[in-house]
């Protein structure tokens, strides 16, 4: 069915001792690609990342400095994240953004430290993944402020429908998550009908976020079929229709240019 997960987390200790078993699940199961986020914070998360990646041709990845932890960004972290990054090309840099719901760092350090993430992806000529959240005016201004000339992707949107206009007016993509499932996103399946097709992606952000009727259990790659189900729904089409539309989205973005 070419289902493609476009953001999760295998690295994380929750997927320890079944990441292959996770990935041989989802391409047994007629998976087009995965795509997993390294993160520079995490000692362990680049040596996981690196060897899932080895294991499976299909695996890709987007490498990182989180807003969470944005008050604990130093050179040595840059200098890991470049080094990552020289080895394993992963197709974007990311994800990388700003977080004003939880501020688990000082704003002002996300701005600083997002700045940066910026100027690395213009260096590198590299994609940017955003994180977002109640943040989309300050992630749009900053972008624009950078003049910033490359592809991004809003993943796991929770914006609302005048943020998600700014978006696409620019030209960027939006990824939907697992939470368009949920009983209360109605607000975000009225923006999902209003995404075109050649600016959509589906992903599950797993661990995190397991889609209905799974919500509050340990999320998979493999529940992305939910989410690209609901997506498909809302926008009236099929399956089938929406995972082309989708694979056809990541190969101009990512691989054309190869």
């Amino acid at each position: 069915m070419n289902f493609m997960d476009f953001h999760c987390h295998l690295d994380m200790e929750d997927f320890n001792g079944q990441r292959r078993e996770i990935v041989d699940g989802c391409f047994s199961s007629g998976f087009s690609r995965v795509i997993t986020a390294a993160d520079p914070y995490e000692k362990t998360s680049f040596e996981k990342t690196a060897e899932i990646l080895t294991y499976h041709p299909q695996v890709f990845c987007t490498a990182g400095a989180h807003p969470h932890n944005a008050d604990q960004y130093t050179v040595e972290t840059e200098k890991n994240l470049l080094w990552f990054i020289d080895q394993h090309k992963p197709l974007a840099l990311g994800e990388a953004g700003l977080d004003f719901h939880y501020n688990l760092s000082k704003p002002v350090n996300q701005l600083r430290v997002f700045k940066r993430q910026i100027a690395l992806a213009s260096g590198l000529k590299l994609p940017l993944v955003i994180h977002s959240r109640n943040a989309e005016k300050q992630v749009l201004k900053t972008l624009d402020e950078a003049r910033f000339e490359y592809p991004v992707i809003f993943h796991c949107y929770t914006g609302d429908m005048e943020a998600a206009r700014e978006i696409l007016k620019r030209g960027y993509y939006i990824s939907i998550s697992g939470i368009i499932t949920f009983k209360n996103s109605g607000a975000l399946r009225e923006i999902v009908r209003q995404i075109p097709l050649h600016r959509i992606f589906s992903e599950t952000d797993a661990p995190y976020l397991s889609p209905e009727p799974f919500r509050g259990k340990l999320n998979s790659p493999l529940r992305v079929q939910l989410v690209a189900e609901k997506i498909a729904e809302v926008k009236g089409i099929s399956v089938p229709v929406l995972n082309n539309a989708i694979n056809h989205n990541f190969e101009t973005l990512f691989l054309a240019q190869k």
